[in-house]
């Protein structure tokens, strides 16, 4: 059995939330990605959450799928961590950002507006 080596653990799941982002901001599934670069979506699961390393090749495909330089994915590595909290946030942005594209009537949508404006410089 190999033995554990922390820091590659953590460039490992630097890299899955790295893809995680990207996939969510796109507006991509789990399935939809892995379709577009031959792996099951189980596979990407595995990826995101850095339970498997995602070999050189495969991070170039998942770069183009994703527009991103290959140099993307390794940028901040010592510095950032993931992120519970974060995860969290991005979930209730993409929430937000699809209820609020329910919305037909213009007004309200500028309310909604008007009102996440001033609920921000409130906590700023």
């Amino acid at each position: 059995m190999a033995r554990k080596n922390l820091n590659i653990d953590i460039i490992d799941t630097h890299i899955g939330q790295k893809i995680y982002e990207l996939r969510i901001a796109r507006g991509l599934s789990r399935q939809e990605l892995g379709d577009k670069i031959g792996v099951t979506h189980q596979q990407c699961q595995k990826y995101e959450k850095g339970t498997n390393r995602v070999s050189a090749g495969r991070l170039v495909l998942i770069a183009k799928v994703l527009d991103k330089p290959i140099d993307y994915f390794y940028t901040n590595i010592a510095s950032e961590t993931p992120s519970t909290e974060r995860i969290s946030n991005q979930r209730l942005c993409i929430e937000v950002s699809r209820n609020f594209m329910k919305i037909k009537n213009s007004v309200y949508q500028d309310a909604v507006s008007t009102l996440i404006r001033t609920l921000a410089k409130e906590v700023s």
